[in-house]
Order: structure tokens, then sequence, then C-alpha cells
């Protein structure tokens, strides 16, 4: 009994100290540590007004003058010359005894690549044998001939260039149409 009774006069004896450690610090403390002034001492002063800011004036726009753009000059293309088949075919005969080829072959390659067209275009493949630009400069210029890449359209240059791609065993750049 000795040993609850020492319990609840230890609780009773800290919340009494608690109490008055409290109602100290509301009278004595507390204002002290935001402010020394009371309430009487703060003087409140209005905000400011703030001065009319000033509108800014619009200035006009300036119209645009015309200025024509010149034109570019038009290249010339060379005109493209119109074989027939049996133009074509002579052509064949003709290159393939050159350069020692078989007729077949080169027959067949130009019409797997273009349908036997020597205007056929397909992005950037062009002519009977469908070279592209790069390829066929660079043959062109093998065999010391014109490389403007505009005679790919030209059934007798195409002809002849094939014939020599074939004449150096580099078939290959045909992979899909190589019998």
């Amino acid at each position: 009994m000795k040993f609850i009774f020492l319990v609840f006069f230890i609780l009773i004896a800290g919340v009494g100290i608690g109490y008055l450690s409290m109602s100290y610090y509301d009278k004595h403390i507390r204002g002290d540590v935001l402010s020394d002034k009371t309430n009487s001492e703060i003087n409140i002063n209005p905000m400011p007004i703030p001065s009319p800011t000033l509108i800014p004036t619009l200035t006009p726009t300036p119209e645009p003058s015309y200025t024509p753009t010149p034109q570019p000059t038009p290249t010339v293309k060379p005109s493209v010359k119109k074989y027939s088949s049996m133009e074509i075919q002579a052509f064949m005969e003709r290159f393939t005894s050159q350069y020692g080829v078989d007729i077949n072959v080169l027959r067949h390659i130009a019409v797997c690549e273009s349908g036997f067209n020597p205007l056929a275009v397909n992005g950037v493949y062009a002519g009977l044998f469908q070279f592209s630009s790069g390829t066929w400069k660079r043959y062109r210029q093998e065999i010391g001939e014109n490389k403007s890449s505009d005679l790919r359209l030209d059934a007798e240059e195409a002809v002849q260039t094939a014939a020599y791609v074939l004449s150096k065993n580099q078939a290959y750049i045909w992979p899909n149409c190589t019998p």
C-alpha cells in the first residue's frame, strides 16, 4: 500500500509542477521570444498605394514590301533518244561481242530490272538496267565514257555499261536478276 501511495504522490506532484511551469511560461516568457514589444507599441503602417503603370503605345507594324524571288534557270537535260526493241537488240549484239559476254544473260537482266523499258525509273535507279547514279558513274569512269547519270536512260549507253559490268564478273550488282 505504501508503494501505491508513493506512486500516487509522485503523479500528483508531477502534474502540479507541470502546471506551475506552464503558468510561469505564459505570464513571463512567451511574448519575449518573438518580439520585445507589446501590442500597444506595435505600429501598423498600411501598404503604400502602387502608382499606376503606363500603358504602352502601339507602334504600327510596317507592311512587308514585295520583292520578287528570281526563278532558277531550268537545266537543259539532254533529250532522251527512243529506241525500238530491234535497235536495243542490235546494241546488245554489238556490245556482248565487244566485251565477250553472253547476250542471253544481258537480255535476262534487262527484262528483269526494267521490263526491257529503257526509260524505267524506280527511286534512285534508272534505265534499262536500273543503275544507281553512283554505280553508273563508277563504271562509266572505268570505261572512259561520259559519266552523266542522265545517260542511264539512253539504251545504247546502258547496254554498253551493263556489258562492261558483266565482263568484269560483277553481275552481283543485280542480286535479284542474275540468272
